[in-house]
């Protein structure tokens, strides 16, 4: 089975990445929908299988997802040390945006029917969020990069819902557009683990020693924390 989706009586679009390093199954519940990310060599009969084996743990996990998804209005703010996002009630009746490195104000008509526009306003705000992580991320990974001594071919940034980064074996760094809704020093951790993967390609106890290396020794403790985090607006 190559990465793409099946799809699942119950689940739905089920989506399925393949990666050479997974030596287990792992399953994230998304506002958008189920996530699976398996090893080289996995069917679809074995991803039908790990579904079907996990199904009432699952169904909790989309309940819990769907229930944080944020409703989008004058009330949804995003606001890091990274990034101020806001949307606001324009005083022309017009909708614009106003952006600066750092911050995004959204002006939207003050009668805007916002039970209608929730697809598209996300497309607004994740369309903001690119050019704020293409603008903000490129810089802070080529500083971390220097001070520790890593070295990396390139940065990309992506709309990824699966996972906050990942490094090839090209020494080629992808970063999520949805590292601008962390706090800065989880982003860096981000950074700083795909530095690593540049070094060992695996999760070994020598990757998790230099994570610990360029960390001071907090690997696991933010590996923790940032699992208090998704994906998703």
């Amino acid at each position: 089975m190559k990465t793409g989706y099946i799809t699942d009586a119950e689940f739905g679009r089920v989506e399925v990445t393949i990666n050479p390093r997974a030596r287990r199954a792992t399953m994230r519940a998304k506002d958008d929908g189920l996530h699976l990310t398996v090893g080289l060599g996995a069917t679809e009969a074995s991803v039908r299988g790990i579904i079907e084996r996990n199904r009432a743990g699952l169904r909790r996990l989309m309940a819990e997802a769907r229930s944080q998804v944020r409703f989008l209005d004058f009330h949804y703010e995003i606001r890091t040390d990274l990034l101020h996002l806001r949307l606001l009630p324009s005083e022309d009746g017009k909708n614009y945006v106003v952006r600066e490195q750092g911050k995004c104000d959204i002006f939207l008509r003050p009668g805007i029917a916002f039970e209608r526009v929730q697809e598209s306003l996300g497309e607004l705000i994740v369309r903001e969020l690119r050019l704020q992580a293409q603008v903000i991320l490129p810089g802070r990974l080529a500083a971390l990069a220097a001070e520790h001594g890593f070295h990396y071919q390139r940065v990309g940034i992506q709309r990824s819902q699966s996972r906050w980064g990942s490094c090839s074996h090209q020494d080629s760094i992808n970063l999520s557009l949805y590292l601008m809704t962390l706090p800065s020093h989880l982003v860096d951790s981000v950074l700083l683990h795909e530095l690593c993967h540049t070094v060992h390609k695996d999760h070994s106890p020598a990757f998790w020693a230099l994570m610990d290396k360029v960390t001071g020794g907090r690997a696991q403790a933010l590996r923790e924390e940032i699992k208090g985090y998704g994906t998703r607006l």
